[in-house]
Protein backbone atom coordinates (compact mmCIF):
# COMPACT_ATOMS: atom_id res chain seq x y z
CA UNK A 1 0.00 0.00 0.00
CA UNK A 2 3.15 2.50 0.80
CA UNK A 3 4.08 1.44 -2.78
CA UNK A 4 0.99 2.38 -3.94
CA UNK A 5 0.83 6.00 -2.60
CA UNK A 6 4.78 6.68 -3.29
CA UNK A 7 3.95 6.05 -7.19
CA UNK A 8 0.96 7.89 -6.86
CA UNK A 9 2.63 10.87 -5.04
CA UNK A 10 5.62 10.69 -7.95
CA UNK A 11 2.62 10.89 -10.87
CA UNK A 12 1.01 13.83 -9.35
CA UNK A 13 4.74 15.43 -8.96
CA UNK A 14 5.09 14.82 -12.41
CA UNK A 15 1.86 16.22 -13.59
CA UNK A 16 2.53 19.52 -11.99
CA UNK A 17 5.57 19.91 -13.31
CA UNK A 18 4.42 19.25 -17.01
CA UNK A 19 2.67 23.19 -16.46
CA UNK A 20 -0.51 21.69 -17.97
CA UNK A 21 -1.22 21.49 -22.09
CA UNK A 22 1.50 21.23 -24.30
CA UNK A 23 2.68 24.47 -26.81
CA UNK A 24 3.09 24.36 -30.19
CA UNK A 25 5.76 27.43 -32.21
CA UNK A 26 4.07 28.29 -35.33
CA UNK A 27 6.76 28.95 -38.01
CA UNK A 28 7.70 27.80 -41.39
CA UNK A 29 9.84 28.12 -44.73
CA UNK A 30 9.92 31.09 -47.18
CA UNK A 31 11.43 30.57 -50.82
CA UNK A 32 12.51 33.48 -53.28
CA UNK A 33 11.99 36.66 -50.27
CA UNK A 34 14.35 38.96 -51.76
CA UNK A 35 12.95 42.11 -50.50
CA UNK A 36 11.99 43.73 -47.30
CA UNK A 37 7.92 44.77 -45.81
CA UNK A 38 6.88 41.39 -45.61
CA UNK A 39 4.64 41.09 -42.50
CA UNK A 40 2.49 37.80 -41.26
CA UNK A 41 -0.19 37.22 -39.20
CA UNK A 42 -1.29 34.91 -36.93
CA UNK A 43 -4.84 35.04 -36.13
CA UNK A 44 -5.41 38.65 -37.18
CA UNK A 45 -2.68 39.79 -34.77
CA UNK A 46 0.67 39.05 -33.59
CA UNK A 47 2.61 41.07 -36.67
CA UNK A 48 6.01 39.25 -37.73
CA UNK A 49 8.23 41.18 -39.92
CA UNK A 50 10.18 39.42 -42.34
CA UNK A 51 13.75 40.55 -43.36
CA UNK A 52 14.85 40.09 -47.02
CA UNK A 53 16.74 36.82 -47.79
CA UNK A 54 14.65 34.94 -45.06
CA UNK A 55 13.92 31.40 -45.64
CA UNK A 56 12.63 31.07 -42.35
CA UNK A 57 10.01 32.41 -39.72
CA UNK A 58 8.57 32.00 -36.49
CA UNK A 59 6.07 33.83 -34.77
CA UNK A 60 7.12 34.61 -30.88
CA UNK A 61 4.34 33.56 -29.43
CA UNK A 62 3.26 29.73 -28.95
CA UNK A 63 -0.22 28.55 -28.81
CA UNK A 64 -1.91 25.92 -26.73
CA UNK A 65 -2.97 22.66 -27.65
CA UNK A 66 -6.06 22.42 -29.60
CA UNK A 67 -5.74 26.53 -30.75
CA UNK A 68 -6.89 27.12 -33.96
CA UNK A 69 -4.56 29.10 -36.07
CA UNK A 70 -4.68 31.12 -39.21
CA UNK A 71 -1.27 32.62 -40.68
CA UNK A 72 -1.90 35.34 -43.74
CA UNK A 73 0.17 38.04 -44.78
CA UNK A 74 -0.41 41.07 -43.80
CA UNK A 75 1.79 43.11 -45.94
CA UNK A 76 3.78 42.39 -49.30
CA UNK A 77 7.30 42.99 -49.69
CA UNK A 78 8.52 45.69 -51.56
CA UNK A 79 8.02 44.97 -55.69
CA UNK A 80 7.12 41.16 -54.72
CA UNK A 81 3.84 39.13 -54.20
CA UNK A 82 4.34 36.35 -51.67
CA UNK A 83 1.23 33.58 -50.76
CA UNK A 84 1.07 30.46 -48.76
CA UNK A 85 1.28 26.99 -50.12
CA UNK A 86 -1.45 25.18 -50.23
CA UNK A 87 -3.54 25.26 -46.90
CA UNK A 88 -0.56 24.88 -44.70
CA UNK A 89 -1.46 28.31 -43.02
CA UNK A 90 -4.81 26.90 -41.42
CA UNK A 91 -5.28 24.04 -38.58
CA UNK A 92 -5.07 23.51 -34.64
CA UNK A 93 -2.38 22.95 -32.90
CA UNK A 94 -1.82 19.55 -31.77
CA UNK A 95 -3.17 17.74 -35.01
CA UNK A 96 0.68 17.40 -36.11
CA UNK A 97 4.14 17.29 -33.85
CA UNK A 98 4.79 20.98 -35.51
CA UNK A 99 2.93 23.91 -37.52
CA UNK A 100 5.55 24.47 -40.72
CA UNK A 101 3.29 26.83 -42.48
CA UNK A 102 5.37 27.45 -46.39
CA UNK A 103 5.02 30.54 -48.36
CA UNK A 104 6.51 31.45 -51.59
CA UNK A 105 7.23 34.72 -52.99
CA UNK A 106 8.26 36.50 -56.90
CA UNK A 107 9.47 39.72 -57.89
CA UNK A 108 6.48 41.16 -59.67
CA UNK A 109 6.53 41.67 -63.26
CA UNK A 110 5.01 43.95 -65.76
CA UNK A 111 4.81 44.36 -69.64
CA UNK A 112 6.81 46.30 -71.92
CA UNK A 113 6.10 47.83 -75.32
CA UNK A 114 4.76 51.27 -77.08
CA UNK A 115 3.81 52.91 -80.31
CA UNK A 116 5.03 52.67 -83.42
CA UNK A 117 4.82 55.63 -85.94
CA UNK A 118 4.23 55.61 -89.96
CA UNK A 119 5.16 52.02 -90.36
CA UNK A 120 4.29 51.23 -93.91
CA UNK A 121 6.36 47.97 -94.79
CA UNK A 122 7.64 44.49 -93.40
CA UNK A 123 10.33 43.74 -92.01
CA UNK A 124 10.73 45.53 -89.13
CA UNK A 125 12.18 43.77 -86.12
CA UNK A 126 12.76 44.86 -82.43
CA UNK A 127 15.06 42.87 -80.10
CA UNK A 128 14.88 43.64 -76.29
CA UNK A 129 18.61 43.12 -75.03
CA UNK A 130 20.89 40.50 -76.45
CA UNK A 131 19.37 37.70 -74.89
CA UNK A 132 15.60 38.36 -76.15
CA UNK A 133 14.19 36.95 -79.37
CA UNK A 134 13.19 39.07 -81.76
CA UNK A 135 9.75 40.76 -82.05
CA UNK A 136 8.45 41.26 -85.77
CA UNK A 137 6.58 44.49 -85.82
CA UNK A 138 4.02 44.04 -88.99
CA UNK A 139 3.34 47.05 -91.53
CA UNK A 140 0.77 49.41 -90.13
CA UNK A 141 1.18 48.27 -86.59
CA UNK A 142 0.27 51.33 -84.12
CA UNK A 143 1.98 49.05 -81.24
CA UNK A 144 3.71 46.43 -79.70
CA UNK A 145 4.35 44.77 -76.79
CA UNK A 146 7.39 42.64 -75.63
CA UNK A 147 6.77 39.06 -74.90
CA UNK A 148 6.46 38.12 -71.38
CA UNK A 149 6.88 39.96 -68.90
CA UNK A 150 9.64 41.92 -66.91
CA UNK A 151 10.71 41.64 -62.90
CA UNK A 152 10.74 45.09 -61.06
CA UNK A 153 14.39 46.50 -61.08
CA UNK A 154 15.49 44.34 -64.45
CA UNK A 155 17.27 46.77 -67.16
CA UNK A 156 15.69 46.60 -70.60
CA UNK A 157 17.20 48.17 -73.83
CA UNK A 158 14.63 47.96 -76.50
CA UNK A 159 16.14 48.75 -80.57
CA UNK A 160 16.22 48.01 -83.83
CA UNK A 161 17.53 44.59 -84.97
CA UNK A 162 16.70 44.82 -88.67
CA UNK A 163 14.56 47.37 -90.43
CA UNK A 164 12.02 47.68 -92.46
CA UNK A 165 12.03 47.44 -96.33
CA UNK A 166 13.11 50.56 -97.98
CA UNK A 167 12.56 52.69 -94.44
CA UNK A 168 14.48 53.64 -91.30
CA UNK A 169 12.96 53.15 -87.81
CA UNK A 170 14.38 54.69 -84.53
CA UNK A 171 13.40 54.00 -80.99
CA UNK A 172 12.80 57.12 -78.25
CA UNK A 173 12.81 55.78 -74.68
CA UNK A 174 13.89 52.19 -75.33
CA UNK A 175 15.97 51.75 -72.30
CA UNK A 176 15.34 51.90 -68.48
CA UNK A 177 14.88 49.90 -65.38
CA UNK A 178 11.52 47.95 -65.16
CA UNK A 179 9.25 49.72 -62.79
CA UNK A 180 6.37 48.89 -60.81
CA UNK A 181 3.53 48.97 -63.29
CA UNK A 182 2.97 47.96 -67.03
CA UNK A 183 4.86 50.19 -69.66
CA UNK A 184 4.16 51.64 -73.06
CA UNK A 185 5.77 54.90 -73.38
CA UNK A 186 8.54 53.24 -75.90
CA UNK A 187 8.54 55.52 -79.54
CA UNK A 188 8.98 53.44 -82.52
CA UNK A 189 9.31 56.20 -85.45
CA UNK A 190 9.98 55.15 -89.01
CA UNK A 191 10.66 57.28 -92.08
CA UNK A 192 10.23 56.12 -95.95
Amino acid sequence: MKAKFIAAALLAVALAACGGKASFAIGGTISGLSNNGLILQNNGGDDLAVNAGATTFSFPNSISYGTEYKVTIKQQPEHMTCAVIGTSNIGSAGHTTSINVGITCVQNSYTLGGTVQHLTTDGLVLVNGSTSGGITVAKGATSFVVPGSIPVGTAYGVTVLTQPTGQTCSVANGSGVMGDADRANIVVSCTP
